[in-house]
């Protein structure tokens, strides 16, 4: 069996291998409940849109369908998602959008069935009309006078900025010299072994969601609120985790539909999603455009660095927006 080394210095023996190694870990799709439902999703195909229309008629009489949700019809009463404290409530995802798509994933409405497959298919039958509108592909187009506002209310696309260091002038200033560059990083999804996904678990006025998740903490005290229940009724459990490297610590509009979608039918309700949802709706890491000037003497002082870090926080900001001043 592997070791591992310890920051005292000794060797720590590796407890979880035998678990790992002989598959006997039990993952979020591992697990089983009596009268168990699945859940699939209605994504946008377009990045930017309004919604015309929603038509569940052919969906509704499939085989194995129990209920579907969507903003036009039964949209299961959930409020609308803060992605961060910080961010204004004009950003505030709706579980099933309403007026418009803001990406290619968006959620339209949610199919729950007696198998996944069933579910799948009825997803497929439901007809979302969309008219599609100019979409933005990166954070410099989105800052042109021309661009289009994903919340038009909000007067902008800039969701957050901030701004520190020296207080007027330049910071170079009287430099020998001064060194310019420009850096782009791209946009990384962290696609973690494991899908994303959760089991949600109604007993009585209580509610067990078992959650493949970093931070157990952070999704009781957010999930407890939008589904209108006090804490001491929200049990959260991480099971086994395939990898989250980070994505994985997010709130997820997806976990809170299957939640609520068990409590209205009074059963149990999973939802895993598959890897082409994987690269559409986890979270994703910022693509930045990072402008630097650096102010040098001759003998090889520092004078100043001026920065400007530009990044994408996504179609909802949620944490991402204000990472860029960590940079």
């Amino acid at each position: 069996m592997a070791s591992a080394g310890s920051i005292l210095g000794n060797e720590v023996q590796r407890l979880e291998d035998p678990t790992l190694l002989t598959g006997e870990g039990k993952y979020v799709d591992d697990l089983v409940e009596p009268g168990m439902l699945h859940m699939a999703f209605v994504r946008s195909p377009v990045a930017h849109g309004t919604i015309e229309s929603v038509d569940t008629s052919d969906a509704e009489s499939m085989p194995g369908v129990k209920a579907i949700y969507h903003s036009r019809g039964d949209d299961l009463g959930l409020p609308t998602v803060q992605g961060f404290a910080m961010m204004p409530e004009v950003f505030n995802r709706p579980v099933f959008a309403t007026d418009r798509v803001r990406f290619v994933g968006d959620i339209v409405a949610a199919v729950v069935a007696e198998t996944q497959a069933q579910a799948n298919d009825a997803a497929e039958a439901v007809l979302v009309d969309i008219e599609p509108m100019k979409a933005i592909i990166n954070a410099v187009d989105g800052l042109a006078e021309d661009a289009p506002l994903l919340f038009p209310e909000h007067g902008s696309n800039v969701c957050f900025a901030s701004e520190f260091g020296k207080e007027g002038g330049d910071p170079n200033e009287g430099a020998d010299h001064v060194a310019e560059v420009t850096m782009v990083s791209q946009r990384l999804a962290g696609v973690p072994m494991e899908n994303n996904g959760v089991l949600a678990v109604p007993d009585g006025d209580s509610l067990t969601m078992w959650v493949s998740h970093q931070a157990p903490h952070s999704v009781h005290a957010g999930y407890a609120p939008a589904l209108g229940l006090e804490p001491e009724k929200l049990r959260v459990v991480c099971p086994w985790v395939g990898g989250g490297f980070g994505p994985k610590a997010a709130a997820y509009v997806e976990h809170i539909a299957a939640a609520k979608a068990a409590m209205a039918l009074d059963k149990p309700v999973k939802w895993v999603e598959a890897r082409s949802e994987d690269m559409v709706s986890l979270a994703h890491g910022r693509d930045y455009v990072m402008t630097a000037k650096l102010g040098v003497n001759n003998d090889g002082t520092i004078v100043g660095l001026d920065a400007e870090v530009l990044a994408a926080a996504g179609a909802y900001p949620a944490i991402g927006a204000i990472l860029p001043m960590l940079t």
